[in-house]
């Protein structure tokens, strides 16, 4: 029974290794795909005037800087969080500090293959996601940046839906799917960045919308999963409520469909679309303020909001996660300061 046991264990935690590295890959191919799509449209800018070329320069610059420290943060912060699981591990295995991640090869006396071997023997033997999800739930303080980097990425992803769908934009799966496997400042850099090469679409096209209760729904199961998510930790529960809320971040895109966009036979001019998923903004503008306000207050109470900030720099993981939410606020306001030239805001609201 016991060998029944540890075989399963190992078959979880090889799958566990392969997502991991499926991860990275994914992140890595996203992110290539994207930006040989945001040259290709860059190339194709060369029609502009004078006026227009400095303004997009400006514009250019200003993101590409942005989505640089967003990749660079996001990366120092997720790196420091491997090297501190495998830190964990290797103190749970007896291993000799030398024999520690960071230690150089050659002063620990391992081979390419010895060493390779033992990074996967961590993969394998660690329990890499659970640790991480566990790490950002667990405590209010913590929850409290990772509720806020999960109320970001909701909205940004039903923006970068919907506007990705009125400019027609190349490869929006593509925008969402690297929010879903990355902190979303790095997407929203790159598809704000696909927003000033894009052109404004004809006023004349028309566009389908889902029924209000085809985009509520989704977003309300979204929102009571990140409210229970901190209540099931060290809950059989946990793992299955947190993998709910990653998939429900792709309701966006679900949005997008048209068998689903067909069950409503409501059709808007494109200027318009914002518009129309109207129910859509207003119930995560309702849900994330009653989210804020609940999990402020506990977690105020219980540390004060001295402890509550310092916590972003409590762990790597939630470091990874606080941050982000910081630079989403810091590009949000960025893309405000030029919103008069990416977005045709009248559209935003005329019926």
């Amino acid at each position: 029974m016991a060998s029944r046991h540890d075989d399963s264990n190992n078959v979880h935690n090889v799958v566990g290794a392969i997502i991991f590295i499926a991860y990275v890959l994914a992140a890595l191919f996203l992110t290539s795909l994207i930006l040989f799509s945001l040259y290709n449209a860059y190339q194709a800018q060369s029609s502009l005037s004078s006026k227009e070329a400095r303004r997009t320069s400006q514009q250019l610059q200003v993101f590409v800087a942005l989505a640089v420290l967003s990749f660079s943060t996001l990366s120092y912060h997720m790196l420091s969080y491997l090297i501190f699981s495998y830190r964990s591990w290797s103190m749970s295995k007896n291993l000799k500090p030398l024999q520690g991640l960071q230690s150089s090869m050659a002063f620990s006396g391992i081979t390419i293959l010895e060493f390779t071997a033992r990074i996967w023997q961590w993969l394998t033997q660690s329990t890499l996601f659970q640790d991480f999800a566990k790490t950002i739930c667990t405590g209010s303080a913590n929850f409290w940046w990772t509720q806020q980097a999960l109320l970001a990425t909701i909205v940004a992803a039903l923006f970068i839906s919907i506007e990705g769908s009125r400019r027609q934009v190349p490869l929006i799966w593509a925008y969402l799917a690297i929010g879903q496997i990355l902190p979303i400042s790095f997407a929203q850099c790159l598809f704000f960045i696909a927003m000033i090469l894009m052109p404004v679409p004809e006023p004349s096209r028309k566009m389908q919308v889902p029924s209000v209760l085809v985009q509520c729904l989704p977003l309300a199961a979204y929102y009571i999963s990140v409210l229970s998510a901190p209540f099931s930790v060290g809950k059989p529960g946990f793992i299955p409520i947190i993998v709910i809320i990653r998939v429900l971040l792709v309701c966006p895109f679900i949005f997008r469909l048209p068998t689903l966009r067909s069950l409503s036979p409501s059709t808007i001019p494109a200027r318009s679309l914002h518009a129309g998923y109207s129910a859509s903004y207003k119930m995560a503008l309702f849900c994330s303020l009653v989210l804020f306000v609940q999990q402020t207050g506990l977690a105020v109470k219980e540390h004060g909001i001295h402890q509550v900030l310092a916590a972003v720099n409590s762990n790597p993981a939630v470091s990874a996660l606080g941050y982000d939410f910081v630079l989403h606020a810091v590009v949000t306001c960025a893309w405000l300061t030029y919103n008069s030239h990416l977005v045709d805001v009248s559209a935003q609201t005329t019926p």
